[in-house]
């Protein structure tokens, strides 16, 4: 692809580069080497603003064949090596921002279980309005914290009416499943379920001498976004760890913890019923889950590849802490399979 023969305003004709230095070959010598040329007129302004610092003359014209910088025959060695330089000095940059790939790839295994969540509800518990036996040994209570732990995990699966249901499965499938990204799907799975429960537990410590009882799944779904906080909050701070690591300021390590808080205020915070101490230790725990997490698998690099094994092994031990929760909770209440 030739460039057009007039300049810009479609008069006289562009020369050539060739006829450029002819012509000025043959004129009164001041300018008799040229850098170029080069089509982009940008590298051709830098190239003059090197030359500028230098202290050498020269003018940047535009050829048929692109932008070429003229410059007297005696300057020519030093603007040379002076453009050589700059060029070896910024070969790398800008820097190339490494894009973030997820190890893991999309699965249905988070979707799923929320799904088996809301079936828990629509077919065994039914709302808390009922109050079954369900919701009364299964509850989290923080008067029984000591005594029944397992109740932190209960809770997680108990849910006072369709809307609170509907709305902890679809705002945790979409959080778990990019933790499933991040970790894989059994991984996601365990330490959604896991920081959820450490999230119970803390509110109800907090409230041990005054007594509370919680239920619902939005601790893990506030879980799952402190884990995705924590963890990309890791990865920020291991970029300067690079080769020509990027100026680490405080808006860009802040910002998943920022954005995390954001989603939690913005999600967790209004409604009558609204447990904010859940949601915030939720989201605590899972800052915490996050940032050990990716600790680790940083550290172990290559060695902490996608393992089909340790996901299956994750997500069945995922199934025994809650199935596990619910039969300790089931043997002081055998009307539950009445």
């Amino acid at each position: 692809m030739r460039w057009p023969t007039t300049d810009a305003n479609g008069g006289e004709q562009v020369p050539t580069f060739a006829e450029l230095a002819d012509a000025d070959a043959a004129g009164d010598g001041e300018f008799h080497s040229y850098l170029g040329p080069v089509r982009d007129r940008g590298v051709a302004r830098e190239w003059g603003l090197v030359l500028a610092s230098q202290g050498v003359p020269h003018a940047m014209v535009f050829t048929f064949d692109g932008w070429v910088l003229q410059i007297p025959r005696a300057d020519a060695a030093r603007a040379t090596d002076a453009v050589r330089l700059y060029q070896d000095e910024n070969r790398d940059w800008p820097p190339v921002v490494k894009r973030d790939v997820p190890r893991h790839r999309s699965t249905y295994a988070v979707a799923v279980a929320f799904a088996l969540l809301f079936l828990f509800f629509a077919a065994v518990t039914g709302p808390a309005i009922r109050g079954g036996e369900w919701f009364v040994h299964g509850r989290a209570d923080a008067r029984v914290l000591l005594s029944e732990p397992w109740r932190m995990v209960t809770a997680l699966t108990l849910h006072g009416d369709s809307q609170h249901v509907l709305g902890n499965v679809v705002s945790g499938t979409i959080f778990g499943t990019a933790v499933s990204r991040r970790i894989g799907p059994g991984g996601a799975l365990f330490a959604v379920a896991s920081a959820g429960a450490l999230g119970n537990a803390l509110n109800a410590l907090a409230h041990y001498r005054t007594g509370h009882l919680s239920i619902g799944a939005s601790t893990a779904v506030f879980a799952a976004i402190g884990i995705l906080a924590g963890f990309q909050t890791v990865l920020v701070l291991a970029r300067k760890n690079e080769p020509k690591p990027p100026k680490l300021t405080l808006t860009a390590v802040a910002g998943p913890l920022a954005g995390g808080l954001t989603l939690l205020g913005s999600l967790g915070a209004g409604g009558e019923t609204t447990d904010l101490g859940a949601h915030g230790f939720g989201f605590l725990m899972g800052v915490v889950t996050g940032l050990a997490v990716a600790a680790v698998m940083l550290k172990r690099g290559d060695a902490s590849r996608p393992s089909t094994w340790l996901q299956v092994s994750l997500g069945t031990a995922t199934a025994a802490l809650v199935g596990g929760s619910w039969a300790l909770a089931m043997r002081g209440a055998p009307g539950l399979f009445g």
